[in-house]
């Protein structure tokens, strides 16, 4: 009877330590995912500029000058870290009577829209104002992401650490077994 338990006990151990390092490979590759998806998304990082614009409306309605335009915005093809300002990495634009068909008419500096009514006013920074509160909701989620993921590997290393044990014990209670029946 012995022998018949052995090979089941042994199926029984060899899917928990399957089990157990699938488990462990899941939570390894989600935590560096999600690690690489937090550094990709501070401002230091060479990506940001494509996030922030991600993140940022189509498009944006105001009224300048008693007409109602809505502006657009893209990437500043001529940016250059060296030269430029960071709010200079986005160009903002419209069309003449919100016709699309038309040509784009960019603002000045990709920016600003002045007028006799108003000296200037920074039209990037109504699209970034937009994306700050989307931009906070993503690092809020990977941030709690990131903790739940770091408790289930701390319960990950427990599971394994009692795996470890229970094969101890057994090898131990196997040892004594066959030193008793001798």
């Amino acid at each position: 009877m012995a022998k018949e338990k052995a090979p089941k006990e042994k199926k029984q151990k060899t899917k928990q330590q399957k089990f157990a390092t699938v488990t462990g490979i899941v939570i390894l590759i989600l935590l560096v995912i999600t690690i690489g998806a937090r550094l990709a998304i501070s401002p230091h990082s060479p990506f940001y500029r494509n996030y922030a614009l991600m993140i940022m409306p189509n498009s944006v309605d105001t009224v300048f000058e008693d007409k109602d335009l809505t502006l657009y915005i893209e990437k500043n093809k001529k940016f250059d870290d060296s030269k430029n300002q960071p709010l200079e990495a986005f160009s903002v634009y419209y069309y003449e009577d919100n016709d699309s068909s038309k040509d784009k008419i960019y603002l000045k500096n990709g920016s600003t829209l002045k007028g006799e009514k108003e000296e200037s006013n920074l039209m990037v920074l109504q699209f970034l104002g937009n994306a700050t509160i989307t931009d906070s909701i993503i690092k809020s989620v990977l941030s709690k992401i990131l903790i739940v993921l770091c408790i289930l590997l701390a319960c990950w290393l427990i599971y394994i650490w009692y795996l470890s044990w229970c094969a101890r014990e057994d090898r131990k209670k196997a040892l004594n077994q066959q030193f008793n029946q001798q």
